[in-house]
């Protein structure tokens, strides 16, 4: 009996056997998989460097450049394509007195791009990249944003709790530009908010996010109504002292508009500091073209959003009956006139004879008699901005942070490079003319050409406004410059800005979107939901990435 089960008890000896070597091979393998690093991902990031990395010839792994990892950000975060014409080039600014002299910085002698675009793709494991060598730029000495005092200032604004968290909370950011140090700190400034019909839980969610980034603000809420704003000039008059340190004292009480932002607070501050606070002044900072009102050989402004008063004048103001809110026909008449600032206007110009001192910012009237291009990309320095989002589709956040490193006077400044025939506004766009560009004065022959055939066309302003013009209207002629160019214009937008992990550089990457129609880049001429106009010369299949990065 036992013979007979003999060779079923070798086939099971032999499948026991089997059984036990395919286990065997299983668990080295298991092992050996085990002792692999995990596959390199573009979402790990900590501390400014990634999971993985390029392998040099000895086999050892190092980590990505800075340059490989901005771009994996920006395409992740921004749904860039993964395949990317990409350029990056380093600048270092050099701080020279007269670089601001004109309205065009020129770099002689060095090409802004010395060779064409990487195309590369994002996700590749072994990616690369490295930023051209430092460009030096000339930039004037101006204040950077912790280098100002701003503690003479108490700004007003009325808005809402769904707009200041529209947009990831943009115009909060907006407004810490202007109203800190850029570190977390107040500059000085204080802030009277006004929220419409707001719960007391949603203002003190708004006052915590102020506070977290450092803006001295109190919070009271309001009617939604124009009449809000005239109400605000009371509040402002009645609360300055609330929001004061010991020593402080206010010069001048501001209404603002919420999309009003103030980019070159240095140069604001000087211009004020030329009126005498102890004495009545009212104030108007226009930005936009569409801040004034031009027709019938008369201009007037209301002031564009952004009105200031001096201490004696807004306590005076407050006082006029068309700001007591308990007149029956006050309401109904702010909301008739519609614009908060045109209600201002119309009730101190026709109860006082105070005057409208008008302190020019973006746009000037004069820009039209010349034929002079105006917008963010025409060589001026603002004051302030106004409608920059729905308008222009501009983020001034990110854009105004290159004045935390080389001052505010580098905002928008022009770079103009003449041997490959690039422009950078900085902070704006970056565009070639690769048919040729050329940079050139307003030439005095037209100026007398304008001045002789527009006699009729010449600006009259308002008999209550007062024109407060920094430099005489010859020299302010003399340092302007246009771009003339034949052909073709590529412009690539600024998408985003950030500080680099040393703390002392700032990286822009500009961006021209895939698909983009045709357009000449004027910003007035632009649809405000149309966000891939870039270029001229037909639509790409690709999005393209040029980054900057400033070093201090």
């Amino acid at each position: 009996m036992f013979r007979s089960f003999a060779p079923y008890g070798r086939v099971r000896t032999f499948q026991i056997l089997a059984s036990f070597l395919v286990f065997c091979i299983l668990l080295s393998t298991l092992r050996l998989y085990k002792r692999q690093p995990p596959p390199p991902s573009i979402y790990e990031y900590t501390d400014g460097k990634t999971r993985g990395g390029r392998q040099n010839e000895t086999g050892i792994t190092r980590p990505l450049s800075e340059e490989s990892i901005y771009l994996r950000q920006l395409v992740q975060q921004y749904g860039l394509t993964n395949d990317v014409p990409w350029f990056a080039r380093r600048i270092r600014p050099d701080f020279d007195s007269k670089a601001r002299k004109s309205s065009m910085t020129e770099i002689p002698t060095v090409k802004f791009m010395p060779r064409d675009f990487q195309r590369v793709r994002s996700d590749d494991e072994h990616l690369d990249l490295h930023a051209e060598g430092p460009v030096t730029t000339p930039v004037t000495k101006s204040a950077t944003p912790d280098q100002l005092d701003a503690s003479s200032l108490l700004f007003g604004i009325s808005t809402s709790y769904d707009r200041l968290l529209y947009g990831n909370s943009s115009l909060i950011h907006d407004w810490a530009r202007w109203l800190t140090d850029g570190k977390g700190n107040s500059n000085g400034a204080s802030l009277i908010l006004t929220l419409h019909s707001a719960l007391s839980s949603e203002m003190s969610h708004i006052e915590t996010k102020l506070h977290d980034l450092g803006i001295k603000v109190a919070i009271f809420p309001a009617e939604d109504s124009t009449a809000r704003y005239l109400d605000l000039v009371r509040l402002l008059v009645n609360r300055k002292d609330e929001l004061l340190k010991e020593g402080e004292e206010k010069k001048f009480l501001a209404l603002v508009d919420d999309d009003v932002f103030f980019s070159s607070l240095g140069k604001l501050l000087t211009r004020l500091g030329k009126f005498n606070t102890k004495k009545k002044a009212y104030l108007g900072v226009p930005s936009e073209r569409s801040d004034w009102i031009i027709g019938n050989n008369v201009t007037l402004t209301y002031g564009g959003g952004a009105v200031f008063l001096t201490p004696p004048m807004a306590d005076s103001v407050s006082q006029l009956r068309c700001l007591n809110a308990t007149a029956r026909d006050t309401k109904h008449q702010a909301e008739k006139i519609g614009q908060w600032d045109e209600a201002l206007y119309t009730c101190i110009t026709e109860n006082t004879s105070e005057k409208l001192h008008i302190l020019p910012s973006l746009y000037v009237p004069g820009d039209d008699l010349y034929g002079l291009r105006t917008g963010y990309e025409g060589g001026v320095q603002p004051l302030s901005l106004h409608h920059y989002k729905h308008r222009h589709r501009f983020e001034p956040n990110k854009a105004h942070l290159i004045t935390s490193l080389c001052g505010e006077d580098c905002f928008l400044q022009r770079f103009f490079f003449r041997e490959d025939g690039w422009i950078l506004v900085n902070g704006h766009t970056i565009s070639q003319y690769p048919d040729g560009v050329d940079v050139l004065p307003v030439t005095k022959s037209s100026q007398q050409l304008d001045s002789s055939d527009s006699k009729d066309k010449k600006v009259k302003t308002g008999d209550r406004l007062v024109f407060d013009r920094e430099d005489d209207s010859e020299k302010w002629l003399r340092d302007r410059k246009v771009v003339s160019w034949a052909g073709t214009k590529r412009t690539w937008r600024l998408l985003d800005a950030r500080l680099g992990s040393d703390g002392n550089s700032v990286w822009q990457a500009y961006v021209k979107r895939k698909g983009s129609p045709v357009t000449y880049g004027d910003e007035d001429d632009r649809l405000p939901e149309d966000d891939t106009i870039h270029t001229q010369d037909g639509p790409s299949d690709v999005d393209s990435v040029i980054v900057l990065v400033w070093q201090a």
